[in-house]
Formats: C-alpha cells, sequence, structure tokens
C-alpha cells in the first residue's frame, strides 16, 4: 500500500512514519523544505521524503498525481509551543487541509485520516465522549480544527473517500518539543536545575507517542468512520506524572510545585473516552506511564543536549 505522511518528521509523524516502515509499506513523507528528517535517518533509505509546502496548491495537485496514494495520513499543522493556540496560521492550516484532501480524492485515493484535537470538545465536561461531549473550541486552534473536520467529513462522504478524525489527547515521548511539559521536567532535573511548576492537581490524558502512532496507524487501517478519541483513557495528575519523572531522574528535592500560576482558562480534568477506539480497532496501548516516561528520560539522557 501506498501511504502518504504529511508532516512526517515531525514530533508524531515520525513515529507514525516509523510504524508504517516497519510493517512493510511504502511511505511517501511530506515536510517542508528545511524541516529536518533526523528522526527518521535510521530509515532514510525506505522512506520516499518529498519537500513541499502544502500552501502551495498547485505543487500539492502535481505532488499527488503522480504518486496517487492509496491512503494519506494528514498530520501537518502549526505546531509552535504556546504560539499555536491563537496563531493565524490556523487558517492557512485549515485552508491547505481541504485543498489536500480535494487532489487526493482526484487522485483516487481512498482513505484520508487526518489530526484533530481535545480541544475541539466544550471543556467543561471533563471526560470527552466523541458521541455525548458537545464540542464548544475555546481557541483559535480549536475552533479552526473542528471547522476542517466538519468540511472533509462533508466532501469525503461526497466523493466517497473513507475519513477518519484523529483527536489526539496529552501526547509525550522522545523527541518532543523542549518547552513542553515532560521534557521542560526531564531536562530541568539532569541538568541540576529545579523543575518549576503549577500547582499538579489538574488531571489530563497521558499517552506515550508510539502507542499514539500505532492508534493512528490502527485507525488508517480500519474502516472506521468519523472522530476518534486517541488517549488512553486513565486520569493522572500532573503532580503525579511530575513525581514519576523525579523518581526516574532521582532530582525530587528539585521540583517546585506552585512556582508558576496555573491558566485560570485550564480546565480541572482533561480525559479521553477511547471505546470507540478500541471497539472499532482493536486498539490497545503497550506501555504504561512510567514505563513510557523510563523510555523518555532515558532517550534524553543521550540526546539532551
Amino acid at each position: 500500500m501506498r501511504v502518504l505522511v504529511t508532516g512526517a518528521s515531525g514530533f508524531i509523524g515520525s513515529h507514525v512514519t516509523r510504524r508504517i516502515v516497519q510493517d512493510g509499506h511504502t511511505v511517501y513523507g511530506v515536510d517542508r523544505q528545511g524541516v529536518g528528517q533526523e528522526r527518521l535517518m535510521d530509515l532514510i533509505e525506505r522512506i520516499h521524503f518529498l519537500e513541499l509546502d502544502l500552501r502551495d496548491e498547485g505543487a500539492v495537485r502535481s505532488m499527488i498525481s503522480e504518486i496517487r496514494p492509496d491512503c494519506a495520513i494528514h498530520l501537518a499543522w502549526y505546531a509552535v509551543p504556546g504560539q499555536y493556540w491563537t496563531a493565524p496560521e490556523n487558517l492557512d492550516c485549515a485552508s491547505m487541509s481541504l485543498s489536500l484532501a480535494k487532489a487526493l480524492a482526484e487522485s483516487g485515493c481512498k482513505r484520508l485520516v487526518a489530526a484533530g484535537t481535545c480541544a475541539e470538545y466544550d471543556w467543561d465536561y471533563g471526560f470527552l465522549s466523541e458521541a455525548v461531549t458537545p464540542l464548544k473550541p475555546r481557541s483559535l486552534y480549536g475552533v479552526c480544527k473542528n471547522a476542517t473536520r466538519q468540511i472533509l467529513q462533508a466532501y469525503c462522504e461526497r466523493v466517497s473517500m473513507g475519513f477518519a478524525w484523529t483527536r489526539f489527547f496529552y501526547l509525550y515521548g522522545p523527541g518532543e518539543p523542549r518547552e513542553r511539559l515532560v521534557p521542560s521536567v526531564v531536562l530541568a532535573l539532569l541538568n541540576g536545575q529545579t523543575a518549576k511548576c503549577t500547582h499538579g492537581e489538574q488531571i489530563r490524558d497521558f499517552l506515550y507517542v508510539e502507542d499514539v502512532a500505532s492508534a493512528v496507524w490502527a485507525v488508517a487501517q480500519s474502516d472506521f468512520s468519523g472522530p476518534v478519541n486517541i488517549g488512553s483513557g486513565q486520569p493522572v495528575k500532573i503532580r503525579t506524572l511530575v513525581e514519576m519523572i523525579t523518581r526516574l531522574v532521582r532530582g525530587s528535592e528539585n521540583v517546585e510545585f506552585g512556582a508558576m500560576p496555573a491558566s485560570v482558562e485550564e480546565p480541572p480534568l482533561l480525559v479521553a473516552d477511547v471505546r470507540k477506539l478500541r471497539a472499532h480497532t482493536g486498539w490497545t496501548p503497550t506501555r504504561s506511564l512510567e514505563d513510557g516516561l523510563r523510555q523518555t528520560v532515558s532517550w534524553w539522557q543521550q540526546n539532551g543536549e
């Protein structure tokens, strides 16, 4: 099977790409010019890398018509930590996603799987279910993701192209941007610095990135249609997560809870209902939170400079 992966060199995309290659499929990995492929260097001879700006509609059409993928996994989106929530680039990403879908349909692609977010939901509900929880995004990022999903779902139904929308929750693992929670704590402790945190009482749903990749690939290979949560389904306090990291790094004396204010916009609880994911794909995670954190800490010990 020929599989197109956009954002293939990114944090999530590199793990998804790796999983598909390991299953023996032909992968065309797309990223804009200048985005590094370091995460996949050991597989460089088994992946067809394409440097392309997905905002260039003509170039996208030409690329799609040439490779004619059987399946596309669209993960590319503006994701600069701390900026993506309100960035105007979200509008560009919505537009490029629609153009990509049209080009895929015209080339005969059979299935499109695209990346959504738990930020599409009404966070007042805490336990978030595809079938029950209202959609009420509070950021430009969430609004653009949700609008893109609505249009793509209607369009793919119209042109008889399979479509699934994977709503990601809280991901972590090797190669994650340094500014995010897990690597920022790990790196501070490894460098003998104080890891400054909020009170840590917020409850979240964390999933190791390799399990995220296997879940996305399971959805891609299924006939499931519509939105589906990608998470662990397990509620974990941020404080508990940080304490696990400190035990692994042996740096508990360098953690300061309450040193940073918690955002007033942050809900106390965000956890995924993953029953639909498991029912339609049979997917289950392979790593516990502690095992995933152990792998992550080990990776940063080797790559943290």
